[in-house]
């Protein structure tokens, strides 16, 4: 199955994200479910979406998608941060726990009001330090088709690419530690 190029580019944020994580989660003792899946994604996304408005805003007309409705956008999906905030959290305790597991109990035991800024400041900083320049179109022009889209429906839609991107490969462990229940129908094996 070839996916377009545009939703890959949207995309490129969370695989930046992934690529980040991969490490720490390939050993991770809990997998995660298709809700804590979502979640993320859904936490993640307005952090990606201001990474990526960052980095491009320079290289991207003033009349453009992301000058004239980009704030809107990126509101539209902040919105939904708090209710995604709980499996998300539960997410990424799961992902850091693998790599330094006192740490991930301390994060833990943290108020959310202290944990969320670091998160969200953290997946901007390496979004916006990995897009190139010439991306910058492609991934502005993915974020308008998606534009009509649900929040919740993105975040799921975009899961479930991962889900079909990032799938267990003969003798080969995928990189997140996604529970085998997670994908059902996506060919998995």
């Amino acid at each position: 199955m070839r996916l377009s190029r545009n939703l890959l580019a949207l995309g490129a944020g969370l695989a930046i994200a992934q690529a980040q994580v991969a490490q720490a989660a390939a050993a991770a003792p809990d997998c995660l479910s298709e809700g804590e899946m979502n979640a993320l994604v859904g936490y993640a996304l307005p952090s990606v979406i201001d990474g990526a408005m960052k980095a491009c805003s320079p290289h991207l007309s003033p009349n453009g998608y992301f000058a004239t409705r980009g704030g809107e956008f990126l509101g539209r999906y902040a919105s939904r941060k708090d209710a995604n905030w709980p499996l998300a959290k539960a997410a990424f305790l799961k992902l850091g726990s693998s790599k330094d597991a006192k740490l991930a109990d301390t994060v833990k035991d943290l108020p959310d009001a202290a944990v969320q800024p670091f998160v969200e400041a953290m997946v901007s900083e390496m979004v916006g330090d990995q897009i190139k320049p010439d991306q910058c179109t492609a991934i502005e022009r993915g974020v308008r088709i998606l534009s009509p889209l649900p929040p919740e429906n993105t975040a799921e839609l975009i899961t479930f690419v991962v889900l079909l991107v990032d799938k267990p490969k003969a003798g080969k462990a995928s990189s997140l530690p996604i529970c085998q229940a997670a994908r059902p129908g996506i060919g998995a094996k």
